[in-house]
């Protein structure tokens, strides 16, 4: 009786010791009512557990062989609402400011995360100190104050150095040394006399410390977020057509930097498109499409994910505007087929939106006497009363009358979410802008 009594006891034990657990507080709670664990993956979340904040409180079990890699806790799809962190097999506790997480995260049971986050503080500093250095020195012109910007250089690029080398010692035996060693940046031992020498050298070397074969890396976003800096931050420029080339550059290099993995080949290049698809670039888009992602395999092309990125981009600009049909005079009429004007508006409002009664008498003002621009009114309505009350004051426009108003089919066709929404065509229909407001439109032909 009393060696099962012991079996049992020590059966409980090893239960309790086995289980792992994420427990977080967030100071102050304030309204967030859940959150969720996903295991990150290359450019992918994947879900594990949701579980209920209680006073700003959670407690997160792990489900059984849960495996060591980068997590993210998400309670907000707003603003940066989530925090990261490595799980290595132990049970993590954690405190954060909800309105400040990356930057108020404490780490309280973890030798790894809170060594972690304080190389990332460290290291961050150290940075701004250096690059301010930098972007002083192409201003100084005084030989003096360039020696002793030299020298101070010189002092902090070795504080640099050693704080690298120190995070990488302590973590020698963590999953985070694997973060650290790719998250250094190189840094020249002498300053560079112009914008264009630093520039080129970033360039140059930006990739010198990432291994897109290292496994922990690529079970993160660490090298994915690296792609994404390099594309669209690292280069830059007014010029539109000069951006697309660069942008055309960088993609071609990150490609080559991936080597053969075609499923890594495959992720990467489909968070480039749902890049270049949030900016509606339909020019990269069209670039990463033909030169790379239809080249690869069949069976690593999602058609789902490529329909998605069709229609995010159906009303970018450079677009051919969407069919509009209506009757005038018992005449079928057609958006395609208008050559009344080299430039068309059109509008989508409706008589029981207030800010549409502000500004739709402002748009008229202001295109009335313009006989190369014309205004296709689309009223959206549950009946024809405002319409007929409104519209006969827009005589110069075409008006449409939009019935059943949200389900009306040019809603999904133009993606309408709110009234008044605007769409600037040029004589071929093709879409050359999309105001937000009337302001914008006005400012569209005076500039």
């Amino acid at each position: 009786m009393i060696k099962n009594m012991l079996v049992v006891i020590a059966l409980l034990s090893f239960s309790a010791q086995s289980q792992t657990l994420i427990k977080g507080t967030l100071n102050p709670p304030q309204e967030f009512s859940w959150i969720v664990l996903y295991q990150l993956q290359g450019t992918k979340q994947l879900y594990i557990k949701n579980v209920t904040i209680t006073n700003g409180e959670f407690t997160i079990d792990l489900p059984e062989n849960t495996p060591e890699g980068m997590y993210r806790l998400l309670y907000s799809q707003q603003n940066n609402g989530f925090v990261d962190f490595i799980y290595n097999g132990k049970s993590v506790e954690l405190s954060f400011n909800p309105d400040n997480p990356l930057e108020s995260v404490a780490f309280l049971n973890s030798e790894e995360n809170s060594t972690y986050q304080n190389y990332l503080i460290d290291y961050s500093n150290q940075q701004q100190t250096l690059d301010s250095l930098q972007v002083n020195y192409f201003s100084v012109q005084d030989e003096i104050d360039k020696t002793n910007t030299l020298n101070l250089y010189t002092t902090e690029f070795k504080k640099q150095q050693k704080i690298q080398e120190t995070y990488e010692t302590l973590t020698k035996e963590f999953l985070a040394n694997h973060f650290i060693k790719a998250n250094k940046k190189y840094y020249s031992e002498q300053l560079f006399d112009t914008p264009q020498e630093y520039l080129n050298s970033e360039k140059e070397h930006y990739f010198d410390f990432l291994d897109f074969t290292d496994k922990q890396l690529l079970n993160s976003t660490f090298l994915s977020e690296k792609v994404i800096d390099y594309v669209f931050y690292l280069n830059g420029s007014e010029d539109v057509e000069m951006q697309n080339g660069l942008y055309k550059e960088s993609v071609n290099e990150v490609i080559n930097r991936l080597g053969d993995d075609l499923n890594l080949r495959s992720d990467m290049l489909m968070l480039l498109l749902h890049s270049f698809s949030q900016i509606e670039n339909t020019v990269l888009l069209d670039f990463v499409m033909d030169n790379y992602y239809l080249k690869l395999p069949e069976q690593l092309q999602d058609q789902s994910f490529l329909s998605q990125i069709h229609e995010k981009v159906r009303l970018a600009i450079g677009k051919t505007a969407p069919e509009i049909t209506w009757e005038e005079n018992g005449i079928q009429k057609k958006l395609s087929e208008l050559s009344i004007a080299k430039i068309y508006i059109v509008v989508f409002w409706s008589t029981g939106c207030s800010h549409c009664l502000v500004e739709i008498p402002q748009l008229y003002e202001f295109t009335k006497e313009k006989e190369n621009i014309h205004v296709i009114g689309h009223t959206l309505e549950n009946d024809d009363i405002g319409f007929n009350i409104y519209t006969p004051k827009y005589e110069k426009w075409t008006n449409i009358l939009g019935l059943e108003k949200w389900q009306n089919p040019m809603v999904k066709e133009y993606q309408i979410t709110a009234t008044p929404t605007y769409f600037i065509l040029d004589e071929h229909k093709k879409i050359i802008a999309k105001p937000d407001y009337f302001r914008d439109v006005k400012a569209f032909f005076e500039d």
